[in-house]
Parts: C-alpha cells; sequence; structure tokens
C-alpha cells in the first residue's frame, strides 16, 4: 500500500512539473514535439537564468541571455522564440562549452523565449521569459547589406577571451546580414554552422537560423584551456570565415 502511495505522489509531482507552463502560447507544443521528439522534459526556470528586455522597442537587436551552468554536464542547448516565423534560434551541441550564451535576435511580435538543456540523464529542462515588443523584426531587410562597403565588410572578424576564476570567456563578432528572405526581393542569407575550436580540438558545434541579427555577437564560455581559440563562421552560400583569438 505504501509504495502504490508513493508511486501515486511521483506520479502526480512528474505530471505538475509537465503542465507547468508558465507562458502558455499557441505554438509551443508543436514546436517542443519537432525538436525533441517525445523526450521527457521539466520545466525549470529555477536552475537556468534567462535575461531578456523589458521592453524590445529595436525588434530587429533584441539581447538575450541564457545561462544554464547550474545543470551540471548538459550536452546541448536549444533556443526558440515561439511565435516568431522562424522560431529556432541556435542549437548547441556542447562538447566542451559551458551551456551560455549570449546574441542579439529578431522578433516578429511579442512572443515567448525558450531555453531547452538537455542534461546527462536525457531529461530537458526549460526555461521561458515573454519578450514584449510591437514587433516586425523578422520582416525587414539587413540594414548592412544595403551598405556600399558590403562586399568589402562581409566576413569581418573579432574575437577576444577572458579568463576568471577558471572560466574563460570568448566574446566573438562577425559583420554578416543574416537575411531571413521572408522580406520580397531578399533571398535568405545567413550564417547556420559555428565550430568553436581551443588549439584545433573542437569543443562546440552550433546550428545557427535567420533569427539572429544581422552582424551577430556571441558570448560562449568554457573551462577548457588553450593557447588559442578559434571560431568558425559557415553560411548558407559556401562561405567559411574564421576568427583566433590569439
Amino acid at each position: 500500500m505504501k509504495y502504490l502511495f508513493y508511486l501515486l505522489v511521483s506520479f502526480l509531482f512528474v505530471q505538475n512539473l509537465y503542465a507547468n507552463n508558465p507562458i502558455s502560447s499557441p505554438t509551443f507544443d508543436d514546436i517542443l514535439k519537432s525538436i525533441i521528439g517525445n523526450d521527457k522534459y521539466i520545466f525549470d526556470d529555477k536552475n537556468i537564468i534567462l535575461e531578456v528586455p523589458a521592453f524590445a522597442d529595436n525588434p530587429i537587436q533584441v539581447p538575450i541571455f541564457a545561462d544554464a551552468k547550474q545543470i551540471q554536464n548538459a550536452k546541448q542547448m536549444i533556443l526558440f522564440a515561439d511565435l516568431n516565423p522562424i522560431p529556432i534560434i541556435v542549437d548547441m551541441k556542447l562538447t566542451s562549452l559551458l551551456p551560455l550564451i549570449s546574441l542579439n535576435i529578431k522578433v516578429a511580435q511579442e512572443t515567448p523565449l525558450r531555453v531547452l538543456v538537455l542534461d546527462d540523464k536525457n531529461v530537458w529542462h526549460i526555461a521561458s521569459k515573454n519578450i514584449k515588443s510591437f514587433g516586425g523584426g523578422c520582416s525587414v531587410a539587413s540594414v548592412s547589406s544595403s551598405g556600399t562597403d558590403f562586399a568589402k565588410l562581409l566576413g569581418k572578424t573579432k574575437a577576444n577571451v577572458f579568463l576568471n576564476d577558471g572560466v574563460y570567456r570568448i566574446k566573438s563578432s562577425i559583420f554578416h546580414p543574416m537575411e531571413t528572405g521572408l522580406v520580397f526581393g531578399n533571398s535568405e542569407f545567413y550564417i547556420n554552422k559555428i565550430n568553436v575550436l581551443a588549439d584545433d580540438k573542437n569543443i562546440a558545434q552550433l546550428s545557427t537560423y535567420s533569427a539572429i541579427s544581422e552582424n551577430p555577437r556571441f558570448i560562449f564560455e568554457t573551462k577548457t584551456k588553450a593557447n588559442n581559440y578559434k571560431i568558425e563562421f559557415l553560411d548558407i552560400d559556401g562561405n567559411k570565415f574564421f576568427v583566433e583569438t590569439k
């Protein structure tokens, strides 16, 4: 009888975790299903720090920050915006990279932002924040692609690394229009892959999408010590750009 009682309590607890979506939206379930299938998940705003502006008055440059370092041995980190026409923002395979990222994104309208983090027990942790905005950021042509110096600046990169308490913080940026293809007359043109290397050893692979703002800037963190960190950027036109920190 005691076993049945504990089983019932555990079942109700798990059901409550699954049902406790802090921000409901009409697209969340379908997007989540398309990403993780039938994998187990819990809503976990306790172990994931997610920061967004109080109001995104510039919908083509919305700064976001996600930190899930409290989840030990995280294997993968995915960000998506429920109500964006291009919902997935970035998918990070965390070989030796910590589950942390900072970047700017576009929003089409007010939308929930989600961070999914896969732990070493193959359970997804989900954090949520609502981005308030008038929107329109996904249907605006890139400013950089219309400039006269576009060809000269395309792929121009910068990178720096900073050490703090045993953690190496890598900051990088690249000049790229990150066109969504949603504007009439403008084709898709965006960075779709990023590799992060430490002394030529790959420590992370990222799939990126055009929901990321033009001329993107990234912050990553790792505990892997290296003499040189290198970031490779690949776009859908077959261009390859890289930057080194040394």
